[in-house]
This record gives C-alpha cells, sequence and structure tokens, in this order.
C-alpha cells in the first residue's frame, strides 16, 4: 500500500516532467493548485536570509514579516547550504510525508477498529474513498445545473487529496493521527521518551496546521478526563498535559500575529473565508463512510468505536460551526475518524449476513466510495498531458524566460502587475512584490483583481498602471489575444514586460 500511495502521488510530477503539453511548464501540486507559490516564496526566502520571519510577495503594501511556513522556509534554508534546487528537496519531503502518513494511518486505523479486518477497510476508505460528487453533479446536470451542491474536495473532507497536497498537510495529518493513537486511548503507564514523543508531536503540528490543533486537544484532554475518572489510567491525561504545554507556546506568536496586527489580521485572518459544508452537503463531501459511520452508531451503539474517538467525532462536529472564516480547518481529522466508525460497521454488517449478501455488499461499497476518486485519477492522468480538465500547469516557457529576467531586473522595493494567474507565479521568482495575485495573501483581493482586469481593458494600460503606482506591468500568456503597448522592455514569444515610468 506505501509503494501504491507513492506511485500515485507522484504521477503528476512524472507526466509534467515527461509528457507535459508543448510549451507548458510550472508544475507545483495537483491539489490547491495556485498555494504551492506560497511555498515557494517561502523557500526562496528562507534560502536568502538568516532568520525564519517572511513578507507577503502577492501584495504591494508594506508589511511586518511574519513567522510562518516554516517547513518551507527550512527547505529553502538547507537547500542554499547543500546547494541543491530547492524544489528537489521539497519533492523529496513530499514523498517522505506521504510514507509517513501511510505509517501513522495504519497505526490509527489498528488501535482503533474492530479487528484487522476493519483496520484495512478503514485504511482504504481514508485514504481512496470519495464522497457522492459526481453523483451529485450528475443530478445537477440532469437538473440543468441549478442549484446542487457538488462538494468541495477539501483535504479535510478527502483523504485522497492527501496524496496530492504540499507535504505540510500530511505531515500534519500524520502527527495529528499519531497523537490520537497516543493519547486517546487508555494507558496506565508513563514514560519520559513518551511524554517527549508527544509534546514533539503536538508542537509539529502546531508549526505545521495550527487551526485544527485546539479541537485535538480539547479532545484528548476530554478522553484524558474520562479514563481517569473511569480509573483507566492517569497517562492519558498527563500526554494530554503534554501536549498542552508543547503546543501553547508555537500557537502563541501564531495566535497574536494573525489577530492583532492589522495587516496580517486583514488578509490571512479574515480573507482566509473556508465555510465548512452544511449538515445536508456534508453527507456529499463525506458520502458513504458517513452513511456507514451513521448505520454503525445506530447498529453498534457504544461499540461502534472507543469513546476517545467519539468525543473527538463530536468535538470535531461542533467546531466546524464555530463562527470563524476558517471554519473547515477545524475539521481536520474528521475523514479517518468516520472512516473507522464506517470500517466497524461495515466489517459487523458483513458478519451478520450470509456469504453471498456479505460480497455483494463490499462490492457496492468499493464502486460507491471509490468512482469520484477514480475519475479524479482520471483527471489528473489527462491534465498531465493536456493540462485540462484541471490547470495544474501554472506557467510557460515564455512566462519563464521572463520570469528570469525580471529576477534579474527588479529591484526589492518594485511591484510587479500582471494578471491574477501570471502574478502568483511570478511572486515567488523574483525579489520584487506583485499588485494582487492570491486571494488570501492580497489585501483587497477582490478591489485589486477588479484594477488589475481594469488595466489590461483600457487602451491605455500603462498610463492605468501608472496609476496604481507599480513599476512593472506584464502581458502573459491570458493576454495573448490582446494588443499590447509598444516598447516592450522584454519579450518571450507572447509574453511582453514593460517598466512604468513613475508617477
Amino acid at each position: 500500500m506505501l509503494g501504491l500511495v507513492l506511485l500515485i502521488g507522484e504521477v503528476p510530477v512524472a507526466l509534467s516532467v515527461c509528457c507535459a503539453p508543448p510549451g507548458a511548464s510550472g508544475m507545483g501540486t495537483a491539489w490547491f493548485v495556485n498555494d504551492f507559490a506560497q511555498y515557494e516564496s517561502a523557500m526562496r526566502q528562507g534560502a536568502e536570509q538568516s532568520g525564519w520571519l517572511v513578507h507577503d510577495v502577492f501584495t504591494a503594501e508594506p508589511h511586518d514579516a511574519a513567522f510562518m511556513f516554516p517547513l518551507y522556509v527550512a527547505i529553502g534554508k538547507l537547500a542554499a547550504t547543500v546547494h541543491v534546487p530547492a524544489i528537489v528537496i521539497e519533492r523529496a519531503v513530499e514523498a517522505l510525508a506521504r510514507a509517513l502518513l501511510v505509517v501513522a494511518l495504519w497505526r490509527f486505523c489498528r488501535a482503533f477498529a474492530a479487528g484487522r479486518a476493519a483496520a484495512r477497510w478503514a485504511f482504504g476508505f481514508t485514504l481512496f474513498a470519495s464522497g457522492f460528487e459526481l453523483f451529485a453533479a450528475v443530478y445537477s446536470m440532469l437538473r440543468g445545473g441549478g442549484g446542487v451542491y457538488t462538494g468541495n474536495w477539501s483535504y479535510e473532507t478527502n483523504g485522497f487529496g492527501l496524496l496530492f497536497a504540499a507535504p505540510h498537510v500530511p505531515l500534519a495529518m500524520a502527527a495529528t493521527l499519531e497523537i490520537a493513537h497516543d493519547v486517546l486511548r487508555a494507558r496506565r503507564t508513563v514514560s519520559r521518551r513518551w511524554l517527549f514523543k508527544i509534546g514533539l508531536l503536538s508542537a509539529t503540528v502546531a508549526l505545521l496546521h495550527p487551526f485544527h490543533l485546539p479541537v485535538l486537544l480539547a479532545a484528548t484532554l476530554l478522553a484524558g478526563a474520562v479514563f481517569m475518572r473511569t480509573e483507566r489510567g492517569r497517562a492519558s491525561l498527563i500526554g494530554a498535559l503534554a501536549a498542552c504545554v508543547a503546543a501553547v507556546p508555537v500557537l502563541v506568536p501564531t495566535i497574536v500575529t494573525f489577530s492583532f496586527d492589522p495587516f496580517w489580521q486583514a488578509t490571512y485572518s479574515l480573507q482566509n473565508v473556508l465555510p465548512s459544508p452544511g449538515p445536508r452537503d456534508l453527507v456529499i463531501d463525506l458520502g458513504l463512510i458517513l452513511v456507514l459511520a451513521l448505520g454503525g452508531a445506530v447498529m453498534l451503539r457504544e461499540r461502534v468505536a472507543p469513546i476517545g474517538l467519539l468525543g473527538w467525532l463530536l468535538l470535531i462536529l461542533f467546531a466546524m460551526y464555530l463562527p470563524v472564516p476558517y471554519q473547515r480547518r477545524l475539521s481536520f481529522g474528521i475523514h479517518p475518524v468516520l472512516a473507522v466508525l464506517a470500517a466497524n460497521s461495515l466489517v459487523a454488517a458483513c458478519a451478520w449476513l450470509k456469504s453471498w449478501r456479505a460480497r455483494v455488499l463490499r462490492l457496492a461499497v468499493v464502486a460507491t466510495a471509490t468512482v469520484g476518486t477514480l475519475l479524479i485519477l482520471v483527471s489528473i492522468v489527462a491534465s498531465g498531458f493536456k493540462n485540462t480538465p484541471l490547470p495544474i500547469y501554472r506557467s510557460t516557457r515564455d512566462l519563464d524566460a521572463v520570469a528570469a529576467w525580471l529576477n534579474a531586473q527588479a529591484q526589492p522595493g518594485d511591484v510587479i502587475l500582471a494578471d491574477w494567474q501570471a502574478a502568483n507565479y511570478l511572486a515567488p521568482r523574483t525579489p520584487a512584490r506583485v499588485f494582487g495575485g492570491h486571494p488570501v495573501a492580497t489585501a483587497q483581493a477582490d478591489i485589486k483583481e477588479l484594477a488589475t482586469r481594469s488595466v489590461f481593458a483600457s487602451t491605455s494600460s500603462l498610463t492605468v498602471a501608472q496609476q496604481l503606482g507599480v513599476q512593472w506591468l506584464v502581458y502573459g500568456p491570458g493576454e495573448a489575444n490582446l494588443t499590447p503597448p509598444d516598447g516592450a522592455a522584454f519579450q518571450s514569444g507572447v509574453v511582453r514586460v514593460y517598466r512604468v515610468s513613475p508617477g
């Protein structure tokens, strides 16, 4: 299974090397494609400085640097030390992260599933089961395409996305599952080595994916209190306290920065709008594993899963509807938890059925749970050849040439204006900043995107760009059909760069 996971995860990268469309480049990740530019920027900044704070290069406003994306800053520093391209190290970390995820997930499933067979089902559900997105899309087409929720394919509710995500996400999931494995079960013995492990894992989650950590820590404290109250041991509560103590020093600076610094609060906090799917829509996102989990809760009652796991699930379901912009991030971990419940339910149901009916049930579950995943895998393979239906290539050879030229010509205080996609790609590749290029990282993103479109819609684009206070204007691949101004400072194919006169 580890070999299969690594093979699937490397499919987009392998296809980008051998089979990309003519002129296409810029392959980062196949899941949340434009976010990868943020990690590239952190790697570049990490390589260029001795500190660990990074600036937001996706917006023009001045601001203080912040501590964020430490994994990628560390990759940049390592790349600069060993004189290896940062992307090479990042790809190796991706493979390592997926391997650790597989190991942690199997340990989690073996700990909480009712036997080895159920653990295998839970393992498969987490990695390869999708929701009812495909069925909802077909239903929407039959209705004329209106008013039907068809899912969001986030990695909070779809474990398959972890195989294609940037490495901090599967690493955070692996650490989360290891904490759950060690603390959400009754335990009587405590050792320094075990406490150090829990503390290290908790601090790691706080660095990589701090959003959901308060929910996880609350679940460990709740489980530890229950185990102590029922005289099943105090070790789990001690471990939960150790996790809290290790996480707090890491969480406090993050909370302070993104809650009280006006710039970072206005961008990454208020604009990071990730609402959770409504209870009805949650069925679309989680699909058959939610149906099986609910059925098992009715059929098996308290035996559907251990109390620690059920407590974590209930806290997730409560937290993911709290009035915060990043609601969906709080549900990180719900997919493997429900997969365990669903697997326990499925194995119990098959034990009660006659052999041929059990086989039919298992085949029906596999077909229903994996049809969406198979469609996505086929789409990713097709996109590796044609860049459609998923636009996984962010650049062209001409845009790469422009990025290299701007890297040599632009100054740290300069601002580049390009269309949203080209700007997203250029931002981590030059010493300058871009006017706008990411819906979260760009201050007043909606206004900036409208202003960018107005520049390219104008017959006097250089004059309009000058009024916006930028130093460089880039006509990228998306503007190939427009009539550009004369006097380009640099041109490669259809991509042109203009030096904007200071206002």
